[in-house]
């Protein structure tokens, strides 16, 4: 019974991080379209925020009203900093540096999430490197494959590709706001376990996050798009992408981030960016129009190839240490804060 019970969770992990990605490509495939138009993206993400404050707060009244952890001042700063880092940062500088540069580059900089991610889960020691097992070998050879093949997909077009769209100051200043959001969010992710261990209610801290994450960015709001015309919103995809951003994108999504980052860390969740790149190029030549070229296909291919092996080798590492009576699960980041 515990095996089966076991095997429902893993199944439900893989299955939560892929409709992420899935999530996630539908949001950013809609949001290309009415960004162009001139919306501005901080009150776009203002409307988002908020309604996602609603409707996670909502789920969390019904379904965690019996066994809600007490919500104490310290855990209170915890998640104010989670919304501020994952929330505001990342999405107020992903969203702002396309005004400076391609939607190709911020593609090409959000696939390094994996390695970055990797990198730092290793130097707080959430993770080990283990270089000279097999496992080890493979989850660094696989996160390197399924980057190598999200770059081929983005630059890999069959003929020059033209990077430098806009003046040389403007596009140093948008590559730097989207490196900046990446290391943002790969921060977020690391964070995410030691601080929902000690606040397990998944519904109640995404509701939290977002509703800090309103008022964080209703500031930045105030001041970047302070006139009463920016604030109206247009009755058509520009308000069903709000919805659609916040039940799904804010809401769904982190929830699903954060419960996963929780149960198998962050590199786990971290190792499916990749895949999102997949999903947007299946859907910009589904009904956007986009050609499929020799490069998206072969790229996709090393995507999942390289995904693939990260996780064989990631459940190679959980079954030894399983195995072994080895407990994985890492000392808290902030454990000795709370003890």
């Amino acid at each position: 019974m515990a095996t089966s019970s076991f095997s429902a969770t893993k199944i439900a992990t893989y299955g939560s991080m892929v409709f992420v990605q899935i999530i996630t490509s539908t949001y950013v495939v809609m949001s290309k379209v009415i960004l162009i138009q001139g919306t501005s993206s901080t009150v776009f993400l203002v409307y988002q925020f908020m309604l996602a404050t609603i409707v996670m707060g909502a789920l969390a009244l019904i379904l965690e009203r019996k066994n809600r952890p007490p919500l104490k001042i310290p855990i209170l700063c915890w998640i104010f900093l989670l919304a501020l880092v994952g929330i505001t940062l990342t999405q107020n500088l992903l969203s702002a540096c396309l005004y400076y540069i391609s939607s190709t580059i911020e593609a090409a900089v959000l696939n390094m999430i994996p390695v970055f991610t990797y990198i730092i889960s290793i130097i707080s020691r959430e993770e080990k490197l283990e270089i000279n097992t097999l496992w080890g070998k493979g989850k660094v050879f696989g996160t390197l494959v399924s980057v190598t093949g999200a770059l081929t997909l983005i630059l890999w077009h069959g003929s020059a590709v033209v990077l430098l769209t806009s003046n040389l100051g403007e596009w140093v200043l948008g590559l730097a706001m989207v490196v900046a959001g990446v290391l943002a969010f790969s921060t977020w992710i690391i964070l995410l376990r030691p601080i929902s261990m000690r606040y397990p209610a998944e519904l109640s801290m995404t509701a939290l996050m977002f509703f800090f994450a309103t008022l964080q960015t209703m500031v930045v709001a105030a001041i970047t798009s302070h006139k009463a015309s920016k604030w109206s919103l247009k009755w058509d995809l520009e308000l069903l992408n709000i919805v659609f951003g916040a039940v799904f994108n804010s809401g769904l999504a982190y929830l699903f981030c954060t419960w996963c980052a929780t149960l198998k860390g962050p590199t786990f969740v971290a190792s499916f960016a990749p895949l999102g790149l997949v999903f947007t190029t299946i859907l910009e030549t589904a009904f956007l129009g986009h050609a499929l070229r020799v490069g998206s296909i072969v790229g996709s291919i090393m995507v999942v190839a390289g995904l693939y092996i990260y996780l064989w080798s990631k459940a190679n590492e959980e079954a030894y240490h399983s195995t072994d009576g080895d407990d994985t699960t890492t000392t808290s980041l902030i454990s000795n804060h709370g003890s």
